[in-house]
């Protein structure tokens, strides 16, 4: 009789272990389709039949993290360390939550740490790819991201980066039914799709912002913008479109290409080309734009052709007397130093190289020639900072800021913060609502530390789609003018020299 009840007991386990092990694997599918807010729910439920499995508690928590939810992804890695510290999956998930959360080093070494455990964690790989992408290791970031993909060719978020790495015409080819197919991962698909064939038809295979002529170096005077009430808002240059009238353009490090006003366009007698959406900062949320390309523009002694343009629809954005913004990332073939005291911006040319499937990484030897090696994220530069000793994260710098201000959530760990502030915060998607003030906040990045009383702190974070990191807060020109500083796009780099007090 003991016997045939073991035999019972086996025959009963054996047919519900078919079915427990389907429901894992398809819990695990849906999130690979990250599809994440669906996979949450499904994760959860699969964790209370299953509380031992670190597969799915790795999964739950790489989910929260893409969904920006940080407290409950807290909660999870905190309690995820301690139930399953040697599991490679979960140490691949932490690496994505502090990497969210800007720690950069410690989320390498925790992608380290898990392929340690399993070389063949493809999370892992897919975590030091992106990492060593912003940090303009482009050719590192390709092998991994490659490796990451070989080993899970069904994650679709590792799918949507290793798409970017193929041959031109066959990623076209794959792009379109694979966004279509995963609409979540690129809601804004079938109109980003639209804008770029209309730019295609205007452009016409032809370069983009074409110098014409060799490159050479060259310096371009920087122009004081100030408010209606006179005060200063930043620094421009002065552009010209088709031979017309000049332009005034707000040097912001924290845009990208050239964003003009609609009666700049209107003015240029310039087409509207297509439609997307503009996020930046404020509450409005995203704002509509579109797109305009003229023959050639002028700013100083260069003269780029087919110069590709993005518009604001709203006349109301630019809070100063100046038509639009031009980021740095225009000269991203030049090495940029700028100097806001001498109202300078020299440019030098960086030396060519061939294009190759392959990429280049950074050049080495930036810290012995008085560098700082930054993230890049697009047209974006992010240093890592530490703030009054106890919190660092990533701040970006924002030429095209005023003030240096701080995220309200990562304040919380770093100083006190008060009520209210006055301060005035605006950006491209409106003013900022609740704006508060902490109480000190030491800055400490690169090879300096610089004192804040009352900066200003307000949520840097708010959207509701994904985003790569969280912003810990912005160097704006209360800090960036106390340094002449020089900025390698191509290289991920930037030197600061303190001026402040020189003539």
């Amino acid at each position: 009789m003991q016997m045939a009840y073991g035999l019972l007991c086996l025959s009963a386990w054996a047919a519900f272990l078919p079915t427990f092990l389907t429901a894992e694997s398809d819990v695990i599918a849906k999130y690979q389709e990250a599809n994440y807010k669906l996979a949450i729910p499904l994760l959860r439920a699969a964790i209370a039949t299953d509380d031992k499995n670190p597969r799915l508690h790795a999964a739950l928590l790489s989910a929260l993290t893409y969904e920006g939810l940080v407290g409950e992804a807290t909660t999870e890695a905190e309690q995820d360390a301690l139930a399953f510290p040697q599991s490679s999956d979960v140490l691949a998930a932490r690496g994505e939550f502090v990497y969210y959360l800007g720690d950069m080093a410690r989320a390498e070494k925790l992608y380290r740490a898990a392929l340690q455990v399993d070389e063949k964690c493809a999370r892992a790989w897919f975590g030091l790819a992106r990492l060593y992408g912003i940090e303009s290791m482009r050719r590192s970031s390709r092998t991994y991201c490659l490796k990451a993909h070989e080993l899970d060719p069904e994650d679709a978020r590792i799918t949507a980066a290793w798409l970017n790495w193929l041959p031109e015409e066959e990623r076209e080819a794959r792009l379109k039914p694979f966004f279509r197919s995963h609409p979540w991962l690129f809601p804004n698909f079938e109109e980003y799709e639209e804008t770029k064939r209309q730019l295609e038809e205007a452009v016409q295979k032809r370069k983009a912002f074409a110098l014409d002529g060799p490159a050479k170096e060259v310096q371009l005077h920087l122009v004081e913008i100030r408010s209606i009430n006179a005060r200063l808002v930043g620094f421009g240059l002065e552009l010209k479109i088709n031979g017309g009238h000049k332009l005034t353009l707000l040097f912001d490090t924290g845009a990208g290409g050239i964003l003009l006003s609609p009666n700049a366009i209107k003015k240029a007698g310039l087409a509207h080309l297509g439609s997307f959406d503009l996020n930046g900062i404020g509450d409005k949320g995203a704002r509509k734009g579109f797109a305009s390309v003229a023959d050639e523009c002028e700013i100083g002694p260069l003269r780029f052709k087919t110069c590709v343009f993005r518009v604001v629809e709203r006349k109301d954005v630019f809070d100063g007397d100046f038509d639009g913004l031009i980021g740095a990332d225009v000269f991203l073939n030049y090495l940029i130093d700028v100097n806001f005291r001498k109202l300078s911006l020299k440019l030098q040319p960086l030396p060519e190289r061939p294009a190759v499937a392959e990429d280049y990484d950074r050049d080495v030897g930036a810290d012995e020639k008085g560098f700082t090696p930054v993230y890049r994220l697009g047209h974006l530069l992010l240093v890592s900072t530490t703030v009054n000793e106890r919190a660092t994260g990533l701040f970006m710098l924002d030429t095209g800021s005023h003030i240096s201000n701080i995220d309200t959530e990562f304040a919380r760990g770093a100083s006190r913060i008060w009520g209210e502030s006055r301060a005035r915060v605006s950006g491209v998607s409106g003013e900022v609502a609740r704006v508060s003030e902490v109480d000190s906040a030491d800055l400490h990045f690169a090879n300096y530390e610089q004192s804040n009383v009352g900066m200003v702190a307000f949520d840097m974070n708010p959207g509701k789609e994904h985003a790569e990191v969280r912003y810990s807060g912005i160097l704006g020109l209360s800090v960036l003018t106390l340094f002449r500083m020089t900025l390698d796009y191509r290289n991920g780099l930037v030197k600061f020299e303190y001026v402040y007090g020189k003539r």
